[in-house]
């Protein structure tokens, strides 16, 4: 109504003012190395928000300003992995908090793990803590996981759901390649687990190409959906 048309609006302007606030604070406390100064804008951020709403409102804008000060050298490879590594921190913290309750849906059991010489871990480690958030159990691999060590998984558990982000590895010439070898794994292996994908590189794959099992994933928020 007429009525709630300038109070919708104060909230979307504070909100907002909040949000470039917080990613300024976070930018600054890059350059300079200030722990301090990240860990009070947390804590102001989280007396008001989930760590869900933060990471998807704050970190992910965060960290693609990030990507494009790196790529103009306006940030040194040092300031990003400070400010990665503390954004990592929190996501670990929020997911052991949750990791004390035994898992409540028995139904699937998750694989998150990067490719070899996969190394870019934050988008995994929150799709990590979103599983865990939902009540399955999930055995997070982490970065730079030979084909051949998914074997050892799928010997101890049934109904395996792999996760995996494939943001520079495997490149566009081998990701089919990769995937056959994965196909030929679950082959030798007689078992029918799932291949969830996600991540920049997927872009080169042809979604009605692919084996049933394999499903292509936009974002973070299309696999929390589905979980």
């Amino acid at each position: 109504s007429e009525k709630e048309i300038p109070k919708v609006v104060k909230e979307l302007a504070a909100k907002s003012t909040l949000k470039s606030h917080a990613i300024n604070a976070f930018k600054l406390a890059m350059v300079n190395f200030d722990q301090t100064l990240f860990f009070n804008t947390y804590d102001g951020l989280r007396a008001e928000k989930t760590f869900g709403e933060i990471f998807k409102e704050i970190f992910i804008p965060l960290l693609g300003e990030i990507g494009l000060l790196w790529q103009t050298d306006s940030v040194t490879p040092a300031n990003e992995h400070f400010i990665t590594g503390l954004i990592k921190q929190k996501i670990l913290i929020n997911t052991e908090k949750l990791q004390h309750n035994e898992p409540s849906k028995k139904n699937k059991v998750f694989v998150p793990y990067l490719p070899e010489n996969e190394i870019h871990e934050i988008g995994l480690l929150y799709v990590n803590y979103e599983i865990v958030r939902s009540g399955y159990k999930s055995i997070y691999l982490g970065q730079t996981v030979p084909i051949e060590n998914l074997r050892d998984v799928m010997q101890y558990f049934n109904n395996v759901h792999f996760i995996s982000y494939f943001t520079v590895v495997p490149s566009k010439e081998k990701i089919k390649k990769y995937l056959r070898t994965f196909d030929k794994m679950v082959s030798d292996e007689g078992v029918s687990p799932k291949l969830w994908l996600l991540g920049h590189q997927t872009q080169y794959l042809e979604n009605e190409k692919l084996p049933s099992y394999i499903e292509l994933f936009s974002s973070i928020e299309e696999i929390t959906k589905e979980l």
